[in-house]
């Protein structure tokens, strides 16, 4: 008799303390009311064929998230770590870590790093490329290797990247070119530079990508100790008095290999 008793307690103090009510509804399509805030399971009269899956609450846009703006906690709510909402204008998935919002399933690498590099121009035939530290991840730019934190963003701080592990790192540049007729006869490409010491120079013929823009990729490793940086050069073959633009949409993207 002492076993029922314990067992049916059990029984009430599970069914109090839960935190969500479960209901068996016969038809969760027709009988859930659309306006109620909550996640729900979708699905229709046919098991077999039907289409099933989780609706979740939803904003029109991302000012309509809570605990944003002037509403921002200052200190992490724990029950609210987690919490979902779909956000229709953008058609992404936010989660809220009690802090902030941050898309649901975007999954950030932790050995690459991604910066734009900021337009130059040379009429030398080489420039130093200056390295953007802009973290802007919903373009792909990001700095888990902390290549540019806590560096400078002017003077030659700007063109260096700051190794923080020592590694084999592979060195991806994609540069975007214009220039005048004739430029681009010869070779481009860049050069690769350790604590200012050369240590490698690629050139490849640039690609025509709309008959003003030529494009170009180029990739670079080398084994890096921590404390060094690396810059990077772009350079034409003939050099001299070559005369180009790096422009826009030209990235620099450091892998962490080994």
């Amino acid at each position: 008799m002492k076993k029922y008793i314990f067992c049916l307690f059990m029984v009430s103090f599970t069914m109090y303390s839960a935190q969500v009510n479960f209901t068996n509804i016969p038809n969760p399509d027709s009988n859930a009311n659309g306006n109620d805030q909550v996640m729900m399971y979708i699905t229709n009269a046919n098991e077999a064929t039907g289409v099933k899956g989780f609706g979740l609450p939803a904003v029109e846009t991302l000012t309509d998230l809570p605990n944003t703006g002037v509403d921002t906690p200052s200190t992490r709510i724990e029950a609210l770590r987690g919490m979902l909402l779909f956000v229709k204008s953008t058609g992404q998935v936010m989660v809220f870590d009690g802090l902030v919002w941050s898309k649901a399933f975007e999954i950030e690498s932790d050995n690459v790093s991604r910066f734009s590099i900021n337009p130059v121009s040379t009429s030398t035939g080489a420039v130093m490329l200056p390295i953007n530290p802009l973290i802007d991840k919903t373009n792909f730019l990001a700095d888990p290797l902390k290549l540019k934190t806590n560096a400078a963003t002017t003077g030659a701080d700007l063109n260096r990247l700051y190794i923080r592990q020592s590694g084999l790192y592979r060195v991806n540049v994609s540069l975007n070119f214009t220039g005048a007729a004739g430029t681009f006869s010869s070779r481009l490409g860049a050069s690769l530079y350790v604590n200012d010491v050369k240590r490698f120079q690629l050139l490849e013929s640039t690609v025509n990508f709309d008959g003003t823009i030529r494009k170009i990729s180029l990739d670079f490793s080398v084994y890096i100790v921590q404390g060094q940086y690396i810059t990077l050069e772009a350079i034409s073959e003939i050099g001299g008095t070559t005369a180009y633009n790096v422009i826009n949409n030209s990235f620099v993207t450091v892998e962490k290999v080994l």
